[in-house]
């Protein structure tokens, strides 16, 4: 079991759930399907995953601010991440779980970390999100 400590809270949330990590940067808008949480961007490295429940890691998100109205929709339908986990998160990409809590009761925790941090991080890792800190159960 591995900490990470100090990390930047951007949304609050406690949760616990499994990794789906990219080196790769995200567009929300045309590359996630908000009614199955699947990632449809054929370029992607997580092409086919379900963010359903997990905790996205990737370095930042790619687009502009239409992501955060997929993530709103995500939040409404239930099929947004537990969690999104970056380098360095947009304010937008802040705005869309923001908004899908004051609307629905219902968001997710959106934080950033270091480079160093994020490498110990790997899909299928169980993460779980405590105040400023990460707790790391590797897998398997």
């Amino acid at each position: 079991m591995l900490v990470i400590k100090n990390t930047k809270v951007l949304l609050e949330g406690n949760p616990k759930a499994e990794a789906l990590v990219s080196n790769k940067p995200l567009s929300f808008w045309g590359g996630v399907d908000t009614v199955t949480g699947r990632i449809l961007d054929v370029h992607h490295d997580l092409c086919g995953e379900v963010l359903t429940n997990k905790v996205l890691c990737i370095p930042y998100d790619r687009g502009s601010c239409s992501g955060s109205g997929v993530l709103i929709e995500m939040v409404k339908r239930g099929t947004a991440p537990a969690a999104i986990l970056c380098l360095e998160a947009e304010p937008v990409l802040a705005l869309g779980p923001l908004i899908g809590e004051k609307m629905y009761g219902r968001g997710m925790a959106l934080r950033n970390i270091s480079e160093e941090d994020y490498k110990k991080i790997a899909t299928g890792d169980i993460l779980t999100f405590k105040d400023d800190s990460i707790i790391i159960e590797k897998a398997e």
